[in-house]
């Protein structure tokens, strides 16, 4: 028996709710319902499944190493290359996705500011987070989830949630492959794995997991934030014929006070989740590369903000890259050194093959949709 399984359960969420919500209504209501729907099921099993062989891995190694240190002592400097760059932009594409949506809610609170002025005014406001982004932060991630929930719970119950299905179809054959990058970034929570390996290493030997119980632990996480996502995007759905790509541009029609909410909730959102997100990648520039501080901090403030400015603000391309391309790439780290590190069955080995081939046929399908055409 699993001790603490909410607790374990409440860390998954916790990794897993983001910024990817906004972009959830359009791609549920682009794709028809059925098929995202088909998409939150099979990724969150697959995730879960993932989330299994990484803590396994951890429990195979003692947790000497996490996920880049084993990249590289398997697949030597190219395999830790590829997993940093893939961890690092990856994150870094979230702070793009904050500028986008910071700029466009402090012009719902603050409407007579110009889109420029908006945008300047949130990227100082993030850039203070960001370089203040030292000492402890235990319980701030808690607190972004609790403020992203309560947005989420609000959007639901204080509009035409029962009128999402007539506003949407059931599927739409030409936009099928549009839900993977969008739901898999939304998904995503492969850095909960460390934290809850702390609170079951006594229970973990050589690898072995703990089966069923932990896997149903997962799957509880994820799909926790599955259906605070489908809250949202019903609650947006039902007062929103035509949904915008980022939710917050199309909501011109909703009353003052509703926009005023949801701004101030997700300006609030966004602040306390930018601190933990800055640690995890200047802990890579600094523990990794050997980065001075203050050049870490400068590269988290310029480089979300020089990709904004060259024109890469579009909500969705931003979370379909980071998710198809980034992510893919991490979770193909993790079934790459779980292959290599664990003893596994021949069932477990087709398990993972299948998963890979998933995640690389994401990953092309990515680069030729959003890069390439």
């Amino acid at each position: 028996m699993v001790k603490n399984p909410l607790i374990i359960a409440a860390i998954v969420a916790a990794a897993t709710i983001g910024e990817g919500v906004f972009a959830l209504p359009y791609v549920i209501q682009a794709s028809g319902w059925m098929i995202a729907l088909a998409y939150f099921v099979a990724l969150a099993a697959v995730v879960s499944m993932a989330h299994i062989i990484y803590l396994r891995t951890l429990g195979a190694v003692h947790e000497k190493e996490r996920l880049l240190g084993l990249a590289r002592k398997y697949f030597g400097g190219t395999g830790f290359w590829i997993g940093f760059f893939a961890i690092v932009i990856g994150l870094l594409l979230g702070f793009v996705a904050y500028l986008v949506l910071g700029a466009r809610f402090v012009q719902i609170v603050l409407p007579g500011l110009s889109p420029g002025m908006a945008f300047a005014l949130f990227w100082l406001l993030l850039a203070c987070l960001i370089w203040g982004s030292e000492g402890k932060i235990a319980g701030l991630e808690a607190t972004g989830v609790a403020l992203v929930s309560f947005a989420i719970l609000f959007i639901y119950f204080s509009g035409h949630a029962g009128s999402a299905f007539a506003n949407m179809p059931l599927a739409v054959p030409q936009n099928f492959f549009l839900p993977f990058g969008a739901v898999l970034f939304s998904l995503a929570g492969w850095t909960s794995v460390e934290q809850v390996y702390e609170l079951v290493r006594p229970r973990i030997k050589n690898g072995d997991g703990l089966g069923t119980g932990m896997f149903v632990i997962f799957i509880a996480g994820t799909a926790f934030a599955g259906l605070l996502y489908w809250l949202f995007a019903l609650g947006v759905i039902g007062t929103t014929a035509h949904v915008a790509t980022d939710t917050v541009s199309g909501i011109a029609g909703w009353p003052l006070w509703r926009r005023d909410v949801l701004a101030i909730v997700g300006l609030a959102s966004i602040a306390v989740v930018s601190l933990p997100l800055a640690r995890e990648i200047r802990g890579a520039l600094e523990k990794d590369l050997s980065w001075n501080s203050i050049v870490s901090r400068g590269a988290i403030i310029v480089l979300p903000l020089a990709a904004a400015l060259s024109g890469f603000t579009n909500l969705l391309v931003i979370v379909s890259v980071a998710g198809g391309i980034f992510i893919s790439t991490q979770y193909l780290l993790i079934i790459s050194v779980g292959r290599r590190t664990l003893a596994l069955s021949g069932r477990e080995k087709v398990l993972l093959d299948t998963m890979a081939a998933i995640f690389i046929c994401a990953v092309i399908y990515s680069i030729y949709t959003f890069i390439v055409r």
